[in-house]
């Protein structure tokens, strides 16, 4: 009776073990002539982009089965275009995801019952990673005279605003330090923002990611045709003149700084990732681990700094996913305060401009 319970077992054994290297076969052969669609919540050549085809073209070094990655631009509604597609359109078996705006995964919370997000809660979806904790930058044009952010305070400076959904950096300075920004809208693009400053449309950017701006108009900073007042973002940049103060150090009391922390949470998700709600739980951890080997290996590392992208304490598919877990798991008081924020802080657009 013992022999046969013990030959049972090991039956047993063989089978869980079988169906297990099975699954790790299936696992591992998914990817193999399969083609990948990236959508990009940005047109060609702007940060967003740029970032997005960076990981295209590496991350398949990876990745077992070693797909054809195809880039596809999808810019709209503030980066929420995408979001809405991978949520409600896209393949869920693994096969597309997301190069994202960062700010798409704080909209709901911001917003509360006005969000116009598609979801309501950005844990719905599977993250993949960051290729960097970014930093954005308040930055004026030289012509403009000012020369700190104090200055702000006392004289109503034009900045340029992406879409009608963008401009949360604008509008929590405008709540909490009591800046005097107004917005023009809608420029889309980083380069068709930085043409608008270079031809006087508007004097100012607020929340330029700094990653963008060092790979593209350096030169500007080099030879003081911009500068720089303010680091929007939850720490400073080692890159950027320590003189440039963050703005949480800006904040006047507890309440305000926990407001901006929620506000300014996306910041440290810089480049994000990710893949629709549904997709198989065991591509996406594949997918994980080669976006975390790819972040580490010092070759990459060399690919990204041979095309002048800042890789910048990266975060892994977890990391990002605790992040959000932490932002949404904030207090009330906390949530009701950055929304305050987002209402009281709301400017009022100049008239588009004609392009």
């Amino acid at each position: 009776m013992k022999a046969r319970l013990f030959r049972t077992g090991v039956a047993t054994v063989g089978l869980l073990a079988a169906s297990a290297a099975g699954a790790t076969a299936q696992q591992k052969d998914f990817f193999a002539g399969k083609t990948v669609d990236l959508y990009i919540t940005q047109d060609a050549g702007t940060g967003y982009d740029l970032y997005s085809r960076l990981m295209a073209d590496n991350i398949v070094k990876y990745l077992p089965g070693k797909p054809l990655i195809i880039p596809r631009n999808m810019q709209g509604a503030g980066g929420m275009r995408v979001m809405q597609y991978l949520y409600e359109v896209a393949k869920k078996d693994g096969t597309a995801w997301g190069g994202v705006d960062r700010g798409v995964a704080v909209e709901p919370i911001l917003y509360g019952k006005e969000s116009k997000a598609p979801f309501k809660n950005p844990l719905e979806f599977n993250w993949l990673g960051s290729l960097n904790t970014e930093i954005g930058v308040a930055a004026v044009w030289y012509t403009t005279g000012i020369n700190s952010w104090e200055d702000l305070l006392t004289r109503t400076t034009i900045t340029s605003m992406a879409n009608s959904q963008g401009g949360f950096g604008a509008r929590a300075l405008n709540a909490i330090l009591g800046t005097k920004f107004k917005q023009v809208c809608c420029y889309g693009s980083d380069s068709n923002q930085n043409l608008a400053m270079e031809r006087g449309e508007v004097e100012a950017r607020v929340g330029w990611s700094w990653s963008s701006l060092r790979v593209s108009n350096m030169e500007w900073l080099k030879t003081g045709k911009i500068k720089l007042l303010m680091q929007v973002g939850l720490k400073k940049n080692k890159e950027i003149p320590a003189d440039v103060p963050l703005v949480l150090d800006l904040a006047k009391t507890q309440k305000q700084k926990q407001a901006l922390l929620i506000t300014f949470a996306n910041q440290s998700m810089g480049r994000p990732f990710v893949m629709p709600p549904g997709a198989p739980p065991a591509v996406v951890a594949e997918v994980r681990k080669a976006f975390a080997t790819m972040i580490k290996d010092p070759a990459f590392l060399a690919e990204a700094d041979k095309r002048h992208l800042e890789v910048s304490d990266p975060m892994t598919g977890e990391e990002v996913e605790a992040l959000l877990k932490s932002v949404y798991a904030s207090s009330p008081e906390a949530i009701a305060a950055a929304q305050e924020v987002m209402k009281e802080g709301e400017v009022k657009m100049i008239d588009s401009p004609k392009k």
